[in-house]
């Protein structure tokens, strides 16, 4: 939920009434827009009478230190993820310090681009007594807008994502130091600067659920059920050694005791992630694969489900990624290695399984798995891929990476690239993988120097403002791979 609170000169001067008026339609328009974007708002004004007050022919506006103080515990009793601020004229800067001070939350220093009032005035008054006082981080770290609704809405969207993040955990099965990564190990107790917990279970607990179904021919019910949902809608090549209709059926065991584990959890849990290698893809003989594929997509064979962001390789940064990604577009994040860059394409495929959204970006689900073959692994002991190629497609690519102890947050908007019979022939090593292609947004010595990690995210669209926002409000530095200037700053820091 976000606050809206508008102040207001406490003088009496002239214009005084005509200006009140001008406030509150400026409020009530700034609210309207949001809510009619779907948020949610919470009208401090409104809580605080100030309708009635102008009919008494008092101020609208909030215009005095004990009204700021009424309207900090209102919005305290609140789950407010962020406060938009009206400043669409003059008010005392002390006011807002003290509401800054009070609440604690991020700040949106916002007025429209009308001549008549002093807008511009106030925000720069006021977001100078924020910077000179720097009574919390978000005082000091406030954003300041004019007539920017759009802005202001991804924004939102930033914070409202940051904050649902700050209250949900991580489920990680397996420990995260997989195939000897370190890019994967984590100081847990900082990353809790942007992520609420994380919950870290074995991954035995999916294997001992995924036999005990395989086992009981009443539970194995749910398997057969799946394997023959999976095979009327997708495509499915057995072969002799690596794909079986059992070794299928084992699959389907993983994700079915994955998400039963998951469901233990939901309320709290953001995203989910996989060790995978080595213990199931090899010493349990299949992959994972399922869990990366239908984790992150809105059906299965019991139908309509929770999208969950997933990744594979306990990669937590990813992870993190992943779910931001999903919070700000409520899309299903794409998630997989970086497979192969040149100076013009960089190919993204997810070892066996990538949302199975990306096969078609259909949001009928069947468009997706009919665009969709199954066919065996190129690793591991056993199990089946899940092959697609991504129509071209707009992306906000992300990754938080770290360097030196400090957090960055990767970002550029990807033009997807139509993987052709040129481009398909070259393929060899994991060629049944999902692959997605995008323009490279550098030459690929700077890319390959400025990745923190092996692995992106990605979701359709560009959400490039709002992953700004989100690195202002978690306090690190956002990158964007697209100036060159930035990605300077990241290869020069030490």
């Amino acid at each position: 939920m976000l606050a809206v609170v508008t102040f207001t000169d406490p003088r009496k001067t002239s214009l005084s009434l005509e200006r009140e008026n001008a406030l509150l339609e400026k409020h009530k328009t700034l609210i309207n827009e949001l809510e009619a974007s779907g948020f949610t708002v919470f009208d401090v004004n409104g809580a605080l009478k100030k309708y009635d007050s102008l009919k008494n022919g008092e101020n609208f506006g909030v215009d005095s230190k004990e009204e700021v103080r009424k309207a900090s515990k209102l919005i305290g009793a609140q789950d407010i993820s962020g406060v938009i601020i009206g400043l669409w004229h003059w008010t005392e800067s002390n006011l807002v310090t003290l509401l800054a001070k009070k609440v604690n939350k991020p700040l949106l220093l916002y007025a429209d681009d009308d001549p008549a009032w002093a807008g511009t005035t106030c925000i720069t008054s006021v977001g100078a007594s924020l910077w000179e006082s720097a009574v919390n981080y978000y005082a000091l770290c406030h954003t300041r807008l004019k007539d920017d609704i759009e802005k202001a809405k991804a924004w939102v969207r930033a914070v409202e994502a940051v904050s649902e993040l700050s209250r949900k955990s991580l489920l990680i099965w397996g420990a995260p130091y997989t195939l000897g990564m370190e890019h994967l190990m984590d100081d847990l107790p900082q990353l809790k600067r942007f992520i609420g917990d994380f919950l870290f279970l074995d991954q035995y607990l999916i294997v001992k659920r995924a036999d005990w179904m395989l086992s009981d021919e009443k539970k194995r019910v749910r398997i057969e059920e799946f394997f023959d949902w999976l095979h009327k809608h997708a495509t499915i090549k057995y072969d002799d050694t690596m794909l079986t209709p059992e070794a299928l059926k084992r699959q389907i065991g993983i994700y079915l005791a994955a998400k039963d584990i998951w469901s233990e959890y939901e309320d709290e849990t953001a995203a989910v992630s996989i060790k995978c290698q080595p213990e199931l893809s090899e010493v349990y003989g299949v992959t994972a694969c399922l869990i990366p594929a239908l984790f992150p997509f809105n059906r299965d064979v019991r139908g309509e489900k929770p999208i969950i962001p997933a990744t594979c390789e306990g990669d937590i940064k990813g992870t993190i990624s992943s779910a931001l990604l999903f919070y700000l577009s409520g899309k299903p994040p794409l998630f997989g290695d970086i497979k192969y860059v040149d100076d013009d394409l960089v190919l993204i495929a997810n070892c066996g399984a990538s949302s199975l959204y990306y096969a078609k970006l259909s949001e009928n689900p069947e468009e997706n798995l009919r665009a969709t073959t199954i066919q065996g692994q190129c690793q591991g002991a056993g199990g089946g891929a899940l092959t697609y190629r991504t129509p071209p497609t707009t992306l906000t690519v992300a990754r938080l990476i770290r360097k030196g102890g400090e957090y960055y947050l990767l970002y550029f908007l990807a033009e997807g690239v139509e993987i052709d019979e040129e481009i398909e022939s070259k393929l060899k090593w994991g060629r049944q993988w999902p692959h997605t292609a995008i323009k490279n947004p550098l030459d690929k010595e700077k890319f390959l120097n400025a990745m923190g990690a092996n692995h992106l995210s990605a979701v359709p669209g560009d959400f490039r403002s709002e992953i700004e926002f989100a690195a202002r409000v978690w306090g690190i530095r956002a990158i964007n791979l697209e100036k060159e200037s930035e990605v300077e700053i990241l290869l020069h820091s030490i």
